[in-house]
């Protein structure tokens, strides 16, 4: 089974590596459902030489329903992806109609050329799943990660099975959002062949010094990072 972590830092990178997992989703800002990682962290993850690295290439939070001038900022990280040696992406985009922006992502998967594509979680606001994992396959896409529509992939797994019944044989339908090690065994005994999860913690608050305004919101803001001890747990678990 296929354990996808999703990261946000180097060190979260080399802890889902030594743990065991298969490749990694880079982001940045995994509190706002995960933004384009920066340039310089997506190539110092690829030089580290551990994993594979598929970036998430989506410019802000929000919506999937992108501008002008957003789309070619997500044209342009497509390309740098596959030039600084990534070996996926992970893309998504719909109209105002909360469907799959079919011009859109065929352009965008020629962008990407030979590198594996994914399908992020817009595919979970789409108003009709099913026409739109089909499309995604014509399209070529590689796989769809995906709750089931639901906040968290155990309350989706009804869609998920459905789908993956239906379509996994065509495209990989990999479960993520709230995956652990409570849970993974169940997404492996249904069929699935893939999970994705960031198996994280927080890390400790740093002591601020006498005279420092601590109601700053940005500096007290809680971070966290992919742990190698929760990653383990999973891999040993679904690759038993």
């Amino acid at each position: 089974m296929i354990v996808e972590v999703c990261s946000s830092s180097l060190k979260g990178v080399k802890n889902a590596s030594f743990a065991g997992a298969n490749r990694i989703e880079l982001c940045s800002a995994l509190e706002l459902g995960g933004i384009t990682p920066s340039k310089g962290l997506l190539e110092e993850a690829v030089n580290l030489k551990l994993l594979d690295i598929h970036p998430l290439i989506r410019p802000r939070a929000g919506h999937f329903t992108f501008t002008k001038e957003e789309i070619k900022i997500i044209e342009k990280d497509i390309v740098f992806a596959n030039e600084v040696g990534c070996k996926g992406v992970v893309i998504g985009a719909l109209t105002p109609e909360f469907k799959i922006d079919i011009p859109l992502m065929k352009r965008w998967k020629e962008l990407a050329g030979s590198l594996y594509v994914t399908f992020h979680r817009a595919i979970d606001v789409v108003v009709d799943p099913n026409t739109a994992i089909k499309q995604l396959i014509d399209l070529g896409f590689d796989c769809v990660l995906s709750s089931g529509q639901e906040e968290k992939a155990v309350d989706g797994l009804g869609k998920l099975t459905t789908w993956q019944e239906e379509f996994g044989h065509q495209i990989l339908i990999m479960p993520g959002s709230g995956v652990n090690a409570s849970n993974c065994e169940l997404f492996k005994s249904v069929g699935f062949r893939a999970i994705h999860l960031s198996g994280s913690i927080s890390l400790p608050e740093i002591d601020l010094p006498f005279g420092v305004n601590k109601n700053l919101s940005f500096l007290t803001q809680q971070l966290n990072e992919s742990d190698f001890s929760k990653i383990a747990e999973v891999v040993s678990k679904v690759k038993s």
